[in-house]
């Protein structure tokens, strides 16, 4: 299973991969907020969603926009290269989305979802 999950909180995952492109083989975003992509996964490992994000062209209030149409959506983990900045992380805080740190493709986080 995907190591820097509780198991409680495995059960009935949605997971959020921010990436830097449409397809498995793109990198993990380096920052959530501002990824060109989330893609969607249950804890099986099977893809419900590519989502460009709708909130690029915004001037400000990035990172909190993504947050919220995130939760709206059902996630419930969000995984990046980095911690998201103060004002996303109360919005996913708030929302209940854990964070979990990765580098590497989406591919991988795949594959180990489906150990």
């Amino acid at each position: 299973p995907l190591a820097g999950f509780g198991q409680s909180a495995f059960a009935d995952a949605k997971l959020a991969i921010a990436a830097d492109g449409d397809q498995t083989g793109s990198e993990i975003a380096r920052l959530a907020g501002i990824a060109p992509f989330f893609h969607l996964y249950d804890v099986e490992g099977t893809l419900i969603e590519v989502l460009p994000n709708p909130h690029l062209e915004m001037e400000y209030g990035i990172g909190p926009a993504c947050a919220t149409t995130l939760a709206d959506m059902g996630v419930t983990v969000l995984v990046a290269r980095k911690i998201p900045g103060p004002k996303m992380y109360d919005v996913l805080a708030f929302r209940k989305v854990r964070m979990v740190r990765r580098t590497g493709t989406v591919q991988g986080v795949v594959d180990e979802l489906k150990e």
